[in-house]
């Protein structure tokens, strides 16, 4: 049987975020109790029978104390590009029709390989050397269609909700790549890349002119690009299949994703 590995991160209110995304919320509508004291009135009012086994939940009412019980119902406002997710092709390019509901879903599954770039530090970005490097060490080779996963550490070492030091070096001093390096991968043949930070980016090419050179680079070539990914470090140095599918959001420019590693036997 294949084993899975999840590659993604929570969805969690204060997870630090690039500065375009707004925060993530998340709130209950309604809790089980206030749902079911809802229903029951509802029943009462209509003089339908209140006590049917629809809405009396013994199961877990009586074990809990409560005298009845329904659906709870969270709300969650949260960025396309807020936790881990992929970027449509048209959230660079304003010419691009290729919204994430209108990206072919092939692009989001299949064979990937993972590097480890936790060796690359702050402030130098990542190189065509040390990919090369550690392709060479891992003895992995890039193949057309791949998928492309880069470890940089920064998810391991930076990522927190509530430590701000950490949330400050996770946005502003993570290793991204340069532009060298975004040109190789694409000539080896990847149709997707992704990495462990808030951009594939290198924070000198962004800041302070906001250019995104790797961001512009996949919108020519239609290159997917995954982002805030998670437990990279689970599958450095291996061949998998990956699958990332996003939501289904009318004109959306990324999507919250579930990416997974599936490892054979």
């Amino acid at each position: 049987m294949s084993e899975l590995i999840d590659l993604s991160g929570y969805i969690e209110e204060d997870q630090p975020l690039a500065g375009s995304a707004d925060d993530t919320r998340i709130f209950t509508t309604l809790t089980h109790e206030e749902r079911g004291f809802q229903v029951k009135k509802e029943l009462e009012e209509k003089s339908l029978d209140s006590e049917t086994e629809y809405v009396t939940r013994h199961l877990r009412a009586e074990r809990e104390g409560y005298e009845e019980e329904q659906p709870m119902n969270r709300t969650l406002i949260m960025s396309e590009h807020g936790p881990t997710h992929v970027d449509s092709i048209d959230h660079l390019d304003p010419t691009s029709e290729l919204s994430i509901d209108e990206m072919p879903l092939e692009w989001f599954y299949g064979d990937a390989v993972c590097l480890d770039l936790s060796g690359v530090d702050h402030p130098e970005p990542i190189t065509v050397a040390a990919i090369r490097g550690q392709l060479e060490e891992s003895g992995l080779e890039i193949r057309e269609d791949d998928t492309v996963l880069l470890e940089t550490g920064n998810r391991k070492n930076n990522y927190s909700t509530t430590d701000k030091e950490k949330k400050h070096r996770y946005t502003s001093k993570f290793v991204g790549l340069e532009q060298p390096a975004g040109e190789f991968l694409v000539d080896q043949g990847a149709k997707a890349i992704g990495i462990d930070s808030i951009s594939v980016d290198h924070p000198a090419n962004i800041y302070p002119n906001y250019d995104f050179p790797i961001h512009a680079l996949c919108s020519r070539e239609e290159i997917v690009i995954y982002e805030n990914m998670s437990n990279l470090w689970e599958v450095t140095g291996q061949r998998f299949t990956f699958s990332a599918f996003p939501l289904k959001i009318r004109d959306g420019t990324g999507s919250p994703i579930r990416p997974v590693a599936i490892l054979d036997d």
